[in-house]
């Protein structure tokens, strides 16, 4: 899915909630997801809290005067396309964030994420409050998104699996909201969708480091519905967005992590630097002399991943390869996907260091392994002969090699095999990025 992000130059989506300390979660992690959509962000802070990676450790509530006067400067001054509430502390509160939502008549989506608690634990609302949330904020809601402990206190049951999550969610609905989202980080990464009919929602159960998860899922909706996507659609985007972010979390604390808003569009940042690097590295290649030296029968290819990548689309290469044919080198172009074998061996080096995105295959010969060894090159190995049955030649192959480079998971910069029966024997180069392979394949051909 593509989204033209300039249309919101002009746009402000804005957020109704507490100001988190940490930076983690709060009105902190909306501002950073509605930035990642290149919406400005306004803000009315409901409560300051100190918390940290332990937990909250202090509460001061905004005055309900306060919350309404920083209503009335936003509403009045900027362009607002959609409204996100979050930790709304005490029943006055959201009596008045309500009351003054209903009453400028706003024609914007409405996303309630019903805060209770902190992810490393302490109250952020009073008891006496979910009453008022029920009756006064509900009623208004485009969507509400409750995880399966606040579902439980606005629905009054118990919900110990998925069938009990889609009775609560209809039991929301009722309410009055127009679609009721129970999360799944309690239902094993699964959400229920109720608009009147039940759609479950499928994805991944990270573990963990997940601070600001809440915040940062209805923040994305918020800004997928002022977009004018679909309430389905918004929440299946939404939770993919939101799984990269809790994959690519930022450390904090001794004991959690915070969820990281701007995961997608490193991604996409880093698709785009791959692909320029990998460019550049690929043309000095094909400029080197006799480079055809070393340019194994199968072909050579050249690859690099992106940051923690999930998959072979995530690593860029060469299309069919860097070939040679009467003494002249050809090589396709360069995009995501292109390669299996490289593309393997990268994520199983990766897997030993992170830090090792790119790889290059070049000829097997004595002459050019003495080379490397001359080079001072870092260098191990593994026998095809030792392959278990079934095993993936190329993953088994390199986690061998890093096993017998003997060095606590360190990766060599060579790892070759002597080939097989039918299989070439090949030499694999490897390194930070795709200009520190080159620089290591021109001092290899300096010597050839």
């Amino acid at each position: 899915m593509t989204y033209d992000l300039f249309k919101n130059r002009d746009r402000a989506c804005l957020t109704i909630g507490g100001s988190d300390s940490s930076g983690g979660a709060g009105i902190q992690a909306d501002i950073k997801t509605f930035s990642s959509f290149n919406f400005s962000s306004a803000s009315v802070i409901t409560a300051l809290t100190a918390q940290n990676s332990k937990g909250v450790l202090g509460i001061y509530p905004s005055s309900e005067e306060s919350v309404i006067e920083q209503l009335k400067a936003v509403f009045s001054d900027d362009n607002i396309y959609g409204v996100k509430t979050g930790m709304l502390y005490s029943p006055e509160i959201i009596s008045s964030v309500a009351d003054f939502l209903s009453d400028v008549k706003i024609k914007v989506p409405i996303i309630v994420d019903p805060v209770m608690s902190a992810e490393a634990g302490g109250d952020l609302i009073k008891k006496e409050a979910i009453d008022a949330l029920k009756e006064k904020l509900i009623p208004i809601s485009s969507i509400i998104t409750p995880n399966v402990e606040e579902a439980e206190k606005i629905s009054g049951m118990r919900i110990k699996d998925e069938r009990d999550a889609e009775i609560a969610a209809k039991k929301i609905y009722e309410l009055g909201t127009e679609v009721a989202i129970v999360t799944g980080g309690h239902l094993k990464g699964r959400d229920i969708f109720y608009n009147g009919k039940t759609v479950k929602i499928d994805g991944k159960l990270i573990e963990g480091k997940t601070h600001g998860s809440g915040c940062t899922y209805s923040s994305s909706l918020t800004c997928l519905m002022a977009m004018g996507y679909s309430p389905l659609k918004s929440a299946i985007v939404s939770k993919r967005l939101l799984e990269r972010s809790i994959e690519m979390y930022r450390r904090t604390g001794d004991n959690t992590g915070c969820v990281n808003q701007t995961a997608w569009l490193l991604d996409d940042c880093d698709r785009y630097y791959v692909m320029d690097d990998l460019k550049r590295a690929l043309e000095e290649i094909l400029k080197l002399k006799n480079i055809g030296k070393i340019i194994p029968e199968v072909g050579s290819n050249l690859g690099m991943a992106i940051h923690h990548p999930k998959g072979l689309k995530d690593i860029a290469a060469v299309e069919g390869r860097i070939t040679k044919c009467r003494n002249k080198v050809r090589a396709g172009c360069v995009s995501f996907g292109a390669s299996e074998h490289v593309a393997r061996t990268i994520l199983t080096v990766m897997k030993y260091d992170e830090n090792i995105r790119s790889a290059m295959n070049i000829k097997f010969s004595e002459e050019i392994l003495d080379i490397c060894k001359e080079l001072s090159f870092s260098i191990s190995y593994f026998d095809r002969k030792d392959e278990p049955k079934g095993a993936k030649t190329m993953e088994w192959g390199i986690a061998e090699g890093i096993k017998n480079f003997g060095k606590f998971g360190k990766v060599p910069e060579i790892i070759f095999d002597r080939g097989g029966i039918g299989k070439e024997p090949m030499i694999r180069i490897f390194g930070g990025s795709s200009d520190d392979v080159v620089e290591k394949v021109r001092k290899i051909l300096v010597n050839v």
